[in-house]
């Protein structure tokens, strides 16, 4: 692997609040930037939202100048978060956001996690009925009460991945390297639930198995962190870590599997603590490289950083990272994935939607906008190297059925679903009913979901 374009923010890249740390950074058009903190007139510790055009700021609220807004509070009452709502994870899949994040209930009580779902990522429901989706496991006592929380999610074919720490769970380590307290270490568990409530696997010395009493939180072969962030590259066919690692933050890249390393571990070019935040994809994965290189993956995180810039400050650093492949040389399919969710466009040829994979072309940009934020000017090479699934012109036929969601009706009869009116109005098309059996009996493509 090789390192270059290293940088660094000037200094801060926040604009307020008193207290301010691990941030779960969304490249969705803007940078949209969620984080711990508190102010005078939030005290204690909530979830700020802000975003900008650039990751070194300035950051500000949704529609005003304000350097940040709290979208994400602590109930106040007996709930497991009724005094702290922190350490915030955020995603995109199909449509809907799930913030994840940790909650404490009073003094003396332990940290759980937590999820909350959204349309939009500023306006939250709490789910699972409020109540948390993980709790300690009360496996040993390390000494640290703190709990189980900072949680860390991503999302790889059709499985939401929960990576924490838990202070007393069976594997967690009497002390780590970094002189954080005792029990630190880190667990993982995949579900395609994303509420983490049914078909749970726990990462164990034998892979991914079904958890039960008996293999909860029983390894930790991830790593002895306290707070990591994750995300998936599709280009180096790699997990990566980041982590704070004494006054450094790393990067530690992992196989698919989390078996084994694939590559050397990267410093990250600047003086950091506790918390960082990998700025990803809506899905949690690495960001589409600019250019159309597909090798080449770009690697940013922001967290709380140290002098020079104050304590309490987010701060930006990243670096490119390389394993020297081309286009030409990923497999079948693979330059599919490090575009997925993204609109390319290439002088001369039509503007498309990476979307399960497949190329759809489209005759005009407002039904693409629709459904990504994310664009990217590449190359022929990568155009072509992405399946066809299907084109898109205006007015294009969209079929409806009783208790069917309304579809395009595109090439070779396959119905792509569409999940709201505008993406169809932005077309200038119309739903046309037909029967539940003719409507069943037309292959489905990918489902086409409106970002808001």
């Amino acid at each position: 692997m090789t390192v270059s374009a290293a940088r660094t923010s000037p200094g801060s890249v926040d604009a307020g609040g008193v207290y301010n740390y691990v941030p779960s950074v969304m490249r969705d058009g803007l940078y949209r930037m969620w984080w711990c903190g508190s102010d005078a007139a939030h005290p204690g510790d909530h979830i700020f939202y802000a975003e900008s055009s650039s990751l070194d700021g300035p950051f500000h609220a949704r529609g005003s100048n304000a350097p940040y807004q709290v979208v994400f509070s602590p109930t106040g009452g007996a709930t497991f978060d009724g005094q702290h709502t922190c350490d915030p994870s955020v995603l995109r899949v199909n449509g809907i956001y799930y913030l994840y994040y940790g909650g404490l209930r009073g003094p003396g009580a332990s940290t759980g996690i937590g999820v909350a779902t959204s349309a939009d990522g500023i306006n939250w429901t709490r789910a699972n009925g409020g109540a948390p989706i993980v709790t300690p496991a009360y496996r040993q006592d390390t000494g640290n009460g703190y709990g189980a929380g900072q949680p860390a999610v991503s999302y790889l074919d059709g499985r939401f991945y929960l990576m924490y720490t838990d202070t007393t769970g069976a594997a967690s380590s009497p002390k780590n390297g970094q002189g954080f307290p005792e029990g630190a270490g880190q667990y993982l568990l995949r579900s395609a639930d994303p509420g983490f409530q049914s078909g749970v696997e726990e990462l164990t010395a034998g892979g991914f198995q079904p958890r039960t009493a008996a293999n909860h939180t029983a390894y930790n072969g991830i790593g002895n962190y306290y707070s990591v962030d994750l995300q998936y590259s599709d280009a180096l066919d790699s997990w990566i870590v980041a982590h704070s690692d004494g006054p450094d933050s790393r990067l530690t890249f992992l196989s698919p599997d989390f078996s084994s390393r694939t590559f050397a571990d990267v410093a990250m070019p600047r003086s950091v603590v506790e918390g960082p935040g990998l700025v990803s994809r809506p899905d949690r994965h690495a960001v589409a490289p600019v250019g159309g290189r597909c090798g080449v993956v770009p690697v940013d995180i922001v967290n709380a950083a140290a002098s020079p810039v104050a304590p309490t400050g987010l701060a930006h650093a990243g670096v490119d990272v390389s394993a020297g492949r081309s286009c030409a040389s990923m497999a079948p399919g693979q330059v599919a994935r490090v575009f997925e969710g993204y609109g390319i466009q290439v002088p001369g040829l039509p503007p498309a939607f990476i979307d399960g994979g497949l190329r759809l072309q489209s005759a005009g940009l407002p039904p693409i906008q629709d459904v990504t934020r994310n664009f990217v000017v590449t190359t022929p090479e990568v155009f072509y190297s992405i399946p066809y699934g299907a084109s898109l012109f205006v007015g294009q036929t969209v079929v409806g059925a009783p208790g069917r969601p309304a579809a395009f009706l595109l090439d070779n009869s396959t119905k792509w679903p569409i999940s709201a009116l505008k993406i169809i109005t932005d077309n200038g098309s119309t739903i046309t009913m037909v029967g539940t059996a003719q409507y069943d009996a037309y292959p489905s493509g990918p489902a086409l979901y409106l970002v808001q």
